[in-house]
């Protein structure tokens, strides 16, 4: 895998703001490229700011000027930017889409998992594409659907070497950390790729700061580097190097257990609602 620098970024995006939030993401990337870093990475929803209750009002064109003049911005640079925003679509509700936008590819994602309040204000995306940028190649998973292995394994599958992880998730730093250092390891070891993630900071009740955090693993499942603030803050991840390959020759030292895998089984249809319905019966019965 190609060494990368990546710049991970936890900021607040207020709702609506859309000039403002880029404007602050254009300071960001203008520093990564400064300190090194071929792509910047910012939280979900970061341009428009995320909202359920607003969703329909806040939500812009994927070809609206600003994110027009976002990926220009990072040409001019010469890196590339992970953004995301509430996408509008005129045939249904919005979509929480992500974008990333390097001088060599493109990648637009499409939250496929929603949350039970999602659902209720923005529709769902159904492809987990994965993509070379910055000559890598990156896949993207938002939010809690950092809690789905599947997603991660099917974007290995696809060759992702980097899996971004950016979320919009308004809750304490350590309470975040507490839950990344569950699965982020997990999703990381399993699969053999590096996971970054980073959080938004969101203003409540009397102007306090929640959220926020960045972190990044590898594909071993270690920590590179955590930071949680109220401040703005962007922290510089190197990434890269051999990633994990299996050695039938070496016994299980060294496994990939990625590659062992018998996707073949996987396939099968299984119905979960009568194995439900059949689990249930025999717990009455016993």
């Amino acid at each position: 895998m190609k060494e990368l620098v990546v710049g991970a970024v936890q900021m607040e995006s207020p709702v609506g703001e859309v000039r403002a939030n880029a404007d602050r993401m254009c300071g960001w990337m203008d520093k990564a490229a400064r300190e090194g870093a071929q792509l910047v990475v910012f939280p979900e929803c970061c341009l428009t700011g995320y909202s359920t209750a607003c969703a329909e009002k806040a939500a812009i064109l994927a070809d609206d000027d600003v994110t027009v003049e976002l990926e220009q911005h990072a040409r001019e640079l010469s890196i590339a930017v992970g953004y995301g925003y509430m996408e509008r679509c005129t045939t249904d509700k919005p979509y929480v889409t992500y974008v990333v936008a390097g001088p060599e590819g493109r990648l637009v994602y499409r939250k496929t998992h929603l949350g039970s309040r999602e659902q209720q204000a923005f529709a769902a995306g159904d492809e987990l594409p994965a993509a070379c940028i910055a000559g890598v190649r990156i896949g993207v998973q938002l939010c809690w659907e950092a809690h789905i292995p599947d997603i991660t394994t099917t974007l290995r599958a696809k060759g992702a070497e980097l899996v971004l992880m950016p979320h919009a998730v308004g809750i304490d730093y350590a309470r975040r950390m507490e839950l990344w250092s569950r699965c982020l390891p997990a999703r990381a070891y399993d699969n053999g790729l590096f996971v970054v993630a980073c959080n938004a900071l969101r203003r409540e009740g009397e102007g306090a700061i929640v959220g926020g955090g960045i972190v990044a693993y590898s594909p071993d499942g270690e920590l590179i580097t955590a930071s949680g603030s109220a401040e703005e803050e962007m922290l510089l991840v190197h990434v890269g190097g051999v990633l994990p390959r299996d050695n039938s020759n070496d016994g299980m030292r060294g496994v990939s257990y990625f590659d062992r895998r018998r996707p073949e089984l996987y396939s099968e249809k299984i119905d979960l609602e009568n194995t439900g319905t059949r689990r249930n019966s025999e717990q009455t019965t016993n």
